[in-house]
């Protein structure tokens, strides 16, 4: 009888943690090790069977880092999305944390603490690395387990670790090394680390995993729609660029220190720099993609780009959504699942406050997207003015931008209308309901992530902390960085042809982007911004390459007027062919760091909880707070 409990209760776990489960009325985490009715539910147990050792690592999984959360996790800043601060989103959620704390520049260290109102939770991703910790040094325990099995599910561990660690790093800067399991009588001994010794931490672990020979390079075809999700030797080879690629950057590394605010005590102790530019760090980013793709093409090339089946603008729309939505296709290097379907209701991050105006896109976002032959966007003159021409700026662009954004189109069906009207006194305001006042409310809406609301319980969740198309993004930055522009170009490249974009270079001849560093650089951040929106690295891009002049410049809403002075088209009226576009910036919502003087380099990392520090086992404030 002991067993059958204990047997039901860890096979219910072994379900409801599996990749793509739905874990929302189940108690996970350290529930697991309570005592289930007559039976001692120890590590004794969990790894007297494969089948209970594999369930606890799934847990595991299933705190995975996503901004797409139903069960709190990593419930921060009252779930507003973190690209919220940067230049793409303006927040319109008047309960959100960007209202009523970032934007008018209130945070402090003190809100670090309890309800987290934090970029990201201090907290939360200590007892996942406990657990994957825990299951590393147990599993050899397991009877009826393989050896090779064994190493490959360590290895799965290690990687784990890592994205655990990174996505605080981000965020704070060095972060105490926990290396093993603590046991309830150890003495808790791990003060912070520096910088170099947190992310020379993360490449160990992902450089023992990579070197395990049990670990697959990748999920084999006949095994995705089981496995879709797990992590494999190409997620920690992709995984150790994208570590590199922050630690490289200059937030971390340059002549001298982000902030020279007190405290100081982070800069002195290198936790928050490495002490001085290094070039070499470069060096070993650039090595590290060049390993990744070296080992993708000598394995067939599990791992590529999703390509459009033909050239039309439709097609193009097509990958690119297959790129970020779809799962367990070759596009995907880690990817999270966290549940099965998207609830328009149920899930606050990001469907639920994306129509009550969280997601709000700026104008300063839609202009990063090119035109359809891969020029930049020009249009800003016509703003503001009678568009004697009756330019339509929103013609003939990337097509990427029509799959992120909602925006004026002919031709364009959403939610029940045959053809949408994003434009002052048109349907869009009368779909659905009050909330889309607030979606819609900087102009234009966003669309990726929530679709056309129909799509909701159809496909599953999607997030991916690393896919083929930042991969190569990452590349791009590397080689820049290290002096080959042209290769650069090259894969930026490869990303743009995805949706029929001509080539960079090309296309863009006044820019000298196979000469001219500071310009590739500059594009290729515009580039990932766009490949990569709404997926939580516009903001992060921005912090790692000290873009203050993109945080302190005001940004702007859009009002779209039909120049004839109508509103809703009548039965059989045809589409207009004229507009003006009136933009202002923004008043409700306005950013104390628009206020001359306001920011200061103490934003690019958050503070640490003050609670944290005060237990003396060595955290240190960060610069500013």
């Amino acid at each position: 009888m002991k067993n059958n409990i204990l047997k039901t209760a860890i096979a219910v776990l072994f379900g409801t943690f599996l990749l793509a489960s739905c874990v929302d009325d189940f108690k996970v985490g350290d529930a697991f090790l309570e005592k289930a009715p007559g039976v001692a539910v120890n590590a004794d147990s969990i790894f007297s069977r494969a089948e209970y050792a594999r369930a606890y690592l799934w847990e595991a999984y299933n705190k995975l880092y996503t901004p797409h959360n139903s069960n709190l996790e990593y419930y921060t800043m009252d779930v507003c999305p973190v690209d919220a601060l940067s230049d793409c989103i303006q927040s319109r959620l008047g309960w959100g944390d960007m209202k009523e704390l970032w934007y008018p520049g209130n945070y402090n260290a003190s809100w670090s603490s309890g309800w987290d109102r934090s970029r990201m939770d201090f907290t939360k991703i200590w007892a996942p690395i406990r657990n994957c910790w825990n299951f590393i040094e147990n599993v050899e325990r397991v009877p009826d387990m393989s050896a090779d099995e064994k190493s490959r599910l360590q290895a799965e561990a290690k990687i784990l670790i890592a994205t655990f660690y990174y996505s605080l790093f981000r965020h704070v800067g060095g972060l105490p090394i926990i290396d093993h399991a603590y046991l309830p009588t150890e003495e808790y001994n791990a003060p912070r680390a520096s910088v170099e010794e947190t992310v020379d931490f993360m490449v160990k672990l992902l450089d023992e995993a990579a070197a395990t020979p049990s670990l697959p390079f990748s999920i084999p075809k006949a095994e995705v729609g089981q496995w879709a999700g797990r992590l494999t030797k190409g997620s920690a080879l992709g995984f150790k660029a994208k570590v590199l690629l922050y630690a490289a950057s200059p937030l971390f590394n340059d002549n001298e220190p982000y902030s020279r605010e007190e405290p100081q005590d982070a800069v002195d102790s290198l936790q928050v720099w490495y002490g001085g530019y290094k070039p070499e760090l470069w060096q070993r980013c650039l090595e590290a993609c060049e390993d990744f793709f070296s080992q993708n093409a000598s394995n067939g090339n599990p791992f590529q780009l999703i390509q459009p089946n033909g050239n039309t603008e439709a097609d193009y729309m097509a990958a690119f959504r297959q790129a970020y939505w779809t799962r367990g296709n070759s596009e995907k290097i880690i990817e999270v699942h966290t549940r099965t379907y998207a609830d328009e209701w149920g899930d606050q991050q990001p469907i639920n406050v994306m129509h009550q105006g969280a997601y709000c896109p700026t104008v300063e976002f839609m202009e990063m997207f090119p035109m359809a032959d891969g020029k930049n966007f020009t249009g800003m003159n016509i703003y503001n003015t009678d568009n004697p021409n009756n330019v339509d700026i929103f013609e003939n662009r990337d097509p990427r931008m029509y799959e992120t954004l909602l925006t004026p189109k002919k031709g364009r069906r959403w939610q029940n209308y045959a053809q949408i009207e994003v434009w002052q006194g048109g349907n869009i305001e009368d779909a659905m309901g009050w909330y889309y006042t607030s979606m819609m409310g900087n102009g234009i809406g966003p669309y990726k992530w929530c679709l056309d609301f129909w799509n909701l319980g159809v496909d599953p969740v999607q997030f991916s902390i690393l896919r083929m198309g930042e991969m190569h993004l990452i590349y791009a930055e590397a080689l820049a960085e290290t002096g080959n522009l042209t290769k650069a170009c090259d894969e930026v490249d490869k990303v743009r042809a995805r949706v029929g974009l001509g080539k960079i270079a090309v296309m863009n001849p006044t820019l000298n982007l196979t000469t001219n560093k500071a310009n590739l650089i500059n594009e290729i951040l515009r580039e990932r911004a766009i490949e990569l929106g709404f997926e939580e690295n516009r903001f992060l891009d921005m912090c790692r390459r000290k873009l203050a002049d993109k945080f302190t410049t005001p940004l702007h809403g859009i009002k779209i007027y039909r120049k004839d002075g109508g509103g809703k088209l009548q039965e059989g009226e045809p589409y207009p062919t004229a507009f003006k576009y009136e933009t202002y910036v923004y008043t409700d919502g306005a950013r104390a760091w628009w206020k001359p003087g306001f920011f200061t380099p103490k934003w690019y990392l958050q503070a640490l909880p003050i609670p944290e520090i005060n237990k003396g086992y060595g955290l240190t404030q960060n610069p500013g707070w």
